[in-house]
């Protein structure tokens, strides 16, 4: 590297020296040498040093500039090329004629260079640093003053303001590359312009259930809910050594986020309002927790249903779109995200047609490898893809679980509080959430949960019963009741907007789109009022009074329109297939998850006889098709839940094929697979696991943990005494889809648990473990966003195993003392104090305080394998690190001294993570260790390490 930066200074010293060659140079004394010239017109050493400390300053200024360009070349290759550029430099004709015939263009001049010394065996670090020199030379000449011997001395005079003025110059220059071509002077400008833009753009909730001009407007970032998901992460990290096994589930989505991400969700559960918070929040800088390192990153939020029938874009800076796309630098999204700086938040695989899915599927992949430092978060419909689907893309996948009690409480809190509503309106729903079990299974999802609300603040009867019934309520508010109420005149009957919307719906679905643009939908509206005598209305009145009033399509950019949610488009577009006896289209879509909730809406729309029809179709085409036959029969159950009246011997033919085909699940992805027969598996799930496999009775349970009903409760009371630990392990997962503490007395109360040990992932759990009989320890795995107020807990424990928890401000380790933990890890911490009361641990132990360590007595007789530390003071002794001798890795957590790093006997890995500066690994050169680095972090010395140390990207 020092080869490199000694040929970056000395092209930048050839590029000055050259300069001011050429300045004082007169038509006869053109070849003489710098010197030279210098004592032929200078009289004085003074004036000539001052001569030669312009020259230097001169050169330093392009030096500078260079080295900012060059930086990510190699280093042989900067030497070759820029000892190439010197040469060709150093013969060029430069005289006043010679630059006058190329305009006094840089871009003219490098080209003649090119021609004259054509060098094909070099690399574009060549081409840029000769566009960058020739840039330099033509300024530094036209910006030093005209030449004039008797006043050269005059002009020294004035060297420092002369170099201020270059400077000046030098610096303005635009620095090109390959994905800068015209520099970045506005790269930070636009930045700041792009980040403000997306602020305020996304920064806003809509409250369906209220029409659009009556919706008030909610900033996301004040009323966003946080979630929870289930899933694998993509690195199953080992906790502290020991790997962890166990899916994630019941953790908020923001503490399940990594580089690559893939969240699944079904209809309404919130998917699109994550993305929109997760760019809002990153426009802000204002994450938190595990995702603070996500503060400077600029967001890209794509919309896939924006190109359900175009191709997706193959320019990065087509994901800036709107009027500033007018403006933005050229390359500009191509150098945040090569630079690692960027968020793709890429929303809807579902929305594109199943036709195109792998396509969007090979556009990750080309992202991906040509960006792997961007983060990415990727949104579906679990119908749509299975958890599988991007992992070959290093992708981890999630899935947003239903909404909890507590959950619901918030969101209905929050939603009445935006709407201004009155607080009988929430205590009425609140009342009727609490007294009947159906509308509690109906608030699973943040829509369903947004429909109950609107619906119950314009009632006071009791609310709808069923999901039919619930949208039928809404969309009869929405298109008819408010305006009726505030005496706003109607140019259309409830029936007419239907009857409209409904052929649109059927249209998009019909064409594999979720939205169209603006002109079609009036092509669409013309044709179709031409059946409709009752409307007098021209077309375009029509469709500004659906837009406007009905609430339930949209314009989100001008030009396009879509449903509000896609849930209204599949339900009318259900009722507009069995109305006009399109049953036989039905059952050729079948087979596609995008068709899955338009069919079984359909279902609840249709006759007995349309519903017989196309259920026996549907199970035939599963007879016939062995490789759909899953999918199909999956789909008949589902419609049961909507169907109102079939025929028998249909509903006893899906009741057996429940039976002996679908239940009980034999694996987790069957398990999610069934949960779209809903609450109705219940009737199907045997009462006892006793004759099922291991991989079947955890399923089993999981199955009956998604319906989240008081019955799945009963059921899984039954199933708490089996002692298997996957048994044991699903129920314990299942705890935060209940009511804490009723879950607590009903279902684990006498569980065995897995051998006596509860795995813990929320801290509202820990205030019913008493409740646990047969409980002996927990283990305790908090993501960073769940909080520990203290260690106060442990002592109305048993015992505790395993520890993983942040904990803020001063924490008293005393009541620590009777335990005997295998890994200890707590961060977060202002400090630790009475650290003489820590029990022995015996395998890992991990303490990250913001202070700097000045005592580390307390590692003293301790039997380690991993030890993590937070940054030791300057007079802090190490020597108890040293002592270690069973020590095999060490984590070293914003050290800013690696040469403090002990060396005990049996240390093979050394974890660095920074702090906020870049860390300096040149003191750890000699040593044979595997590093272990994060590769958001920014490392000095990498180059100078030697041969025995390793490097382990993470």
């Amino acid at each position: 590297m020092d080869f490199a930066i000694a040929a970056v200074s000395k092209l930048g010293q050839s590029v000055a020296m050259r300069a001011t060659t050429e300045w004082l140079a007169e038509p006869d004394t053109r070849t003489l040498p710098l010197a030279e010239l210098a004592a032929r017109e200078l009289a004085k050493p003074t004036q000539r040093a001052k001569l030669d400390t312009l020259v230097q300053h001169i050169g330093h200024q392009v030096t500078e500039q260079l080295e900012a360009v060059l930086e990510r070349f190699p280093s042989d290759d900067i030497a070759t090329s820029l000892a190439a550029v010197e040469e060709a430099l150093s013969s060029v004709d430069l005289s006043d004629p010679a630059l006058l015939a190329d305009d006094a263009d840089p871009e003219v001049l490098a080209q003649r260079i090119r021609r004259t010394l054509p060098r094909a065996d070099l690399s574009g670090c060549y081409d840029i640093a000769l566009d960058q020199s020739c840039r330099y030379l033509v300024q530094i000449l036209r910006h030093l003053p005209s030449f004039q011997p008797r006043a050269l001395a005059e002009v020294l005079s004035r060297a420092t303001a002369q170099a201020a003025l270059l400077e000046d110059v030098l610096a303005r220059l635009p620095r090109t590359s390959l994905y800068a071509p015209q520099g970045t002077a506005n790269d930070d400008e636009f930045r700041d312009e792009y980040l403000r833009y997306i602020a305020a753009n996304l920064d806003r909730l809509e409250l369906l259930g209220l029409s659009m001009k009556d919706r008030p407007r909610l900033a996301l970032s004040v009323a966003y809910l946080s979630l929870t998901v289930s899933g694998h992460k993509r690195q199953q990290r080992e906790w502290f050594g020991e790997a962890d096994h166990h899916p994630h589930s019941g953790i908020r989505v923001e503490s399940a986020l990594v580089d690559r991400t893939f969240v699944r969700g079904e209809a309404g559960s919130g998917k699109t309002t994550l993305l929109d918070w997760l760019a809002v929040t990153a426009a802000r800088g204002g994450f938190t927790g595990s995702l603070k390192t996500w503060n400077g990153l600029v967001p890209f939020p794509i919309r896939l249903r924006a190109y359900a029938d175009s191709p997706l874009p193959t320019k990065p800076e087509e994901f800036v779109t709107g009027w500033l796309a007018g403006i933005m630098p050229t390359g500009w999204v191509h150098r945040v995200l090569a630079a690692g700086k960027g968020l793709l938040l890429v929303d809807g695989v579902d929305e594109v047609p199943p036709s195109k899915r792998q396509n969007v599927r090979e556009w990750l992949r080309e992202l991906v490898q040509i960006f792997p430092s961007a983060q990415v978060v990727v949104t579906a419909r679990p119908a749509a893809t299975d958890e599988k689907w991007l992992a070959e893309l290093d992708f981890s996948s999630v899935e947003l679980e239903q909404m909890s009690p507590s959950d619901v409480r918030v969101f209905l809190q929050r939603w009445h509080e935006a709407a201004d509503a009155p607080e009988e309106a929430q205590r009425r729903l609140v009342t009727q959430l609490d007294s009947r079990e159906h509308l509690r299974s109906l608030a699973s999802s943040p829509l369903l949960c947004a429909m109950l609300c609107a619906l119950n603040l314009g009632r006071v009867s009791e609310l709808p019963q069923s999901r039919m019934e619930l949208y039928a309520a809404a969309l009869t508010m929405l298109l008819d009741l408010r305006d009726a109420e505030r005496g706003i005149a109607r140019i259309l009957t409830t029936s007419d907007k239907t009857v409209l919307l409904r052929d649109l719906a059927w249209r998009l679905t019909l064409g594999g789109r979720t939205q169209l643009p603006t002109t079609k939908v009036h092509e669409h509206v013309t044709r179709k009022i031409r059946s409709m005598p009752n409307v007098d209305e021209e077309p375009g009145a029509v469709v500004t009074h659906l837009l406007e009033r009905s609430g339930v399509i949209r314009e989100p950019v001008p030009g396009q329109v879509d449903f509000v949610h896609r849930t209204f488009q599949e339900y009318l577009a259900g009722e507009e297939a069995m109305q006009d006896g399109q049953v036989e289209t039905l059952v050729a879509h079948a087979h596609q998850d995008s068709w899955t909730q338009t069919i079984v809406l359909a279902c609840g729309h249709g006759q007995r006889s349309q519903v017989t029809e196309l259920l026996t179709e549907v199970l035939d085409r599963a007879d016939r098709e062995p490789r759909r036959a899953r999918r199909l029969r999956l789909l008949a159950a589902a419609c049961l839940e909507t169907v109102r009246d079939v025929d028998p011997d249909v509903h006893d033919r899906i009741d057996a094929i429940i039976r002996d085909k679908l239940v009980p699940p034999r694996s987790k992805r069957e398990t999610t697979s069934l949960a779209t027969i809903g609450h109705r598996v219940l009737r199907y799930l045997p009462t006892s696991l006793d004759e099922l496999s291991d991989a079947a009775a955890s399923a089993t349970v999981r199955s009956a943990a998604l319906v989240g009903s008081p019955e799945a409760l009963a059921r899984l009371a039954g199933y708490a005494r089996d002692p298997r630990e996957n048994v044991q392990e699903a129920l314990m997962e299942a705890w935060l889809n209940f009511d804490p503490e009723r879950y607590a007395d009903e279902v684990l109360a006498e569980a065995p648990l897995d051998e006596g040990y509860a795995r813990i992932t929320s801290v509202r759990l820990i205030p019913h473990l008493w409740r646990l009989r047969q409980l002996v320890g927990i283990d305790l795995f908090l993501q960073s966003s769940e909080k520990l107020r203290d260690l106060a807990f442990v002592e109305s424990v048993p015992n505790i195993r395993y520890v993983s928890a942040c904990v803020p401000g001063d924490v008293d380790m005393s009541p620590l003392r009777s335990t005997t933990p295998r890994v200890l890890y707590l961060y977060g911490s202002r400090r630790f104090r009475n650290l003489g009361e820590l029990p022995r641990t015996h395998h890992t132990l991990g303490l990250f305080q913001n202070e700097p360590w000045d005592d580390l007595i307390f590692l003293r007789g301790q039997e380690l394998t991993i030890l993590g530390l937070s940054d030791p003071g300057p007079e802090c002794d190490l020597s108890p690190i040293a002592e270690l001798t069973q020590m095999s890795v060490l984590i070293c957590h914003g050290w800013t001294d690696l040469s403090m790093v002990p060396e005990p006997p049996g240390l093979l890995v050394i974890e660095v993570i920074s702090g906020q500066e870049a860390i300096d690994l040149t003191p750890l050169r000699d040593r044979s260790v595997t590093l272990r680095l994060y590769r958001h972090d920014e490392h000095i010395g990498i180059e100078e390490l030697g041969p025995d140390v390793t490097i382990a990207w993470r």
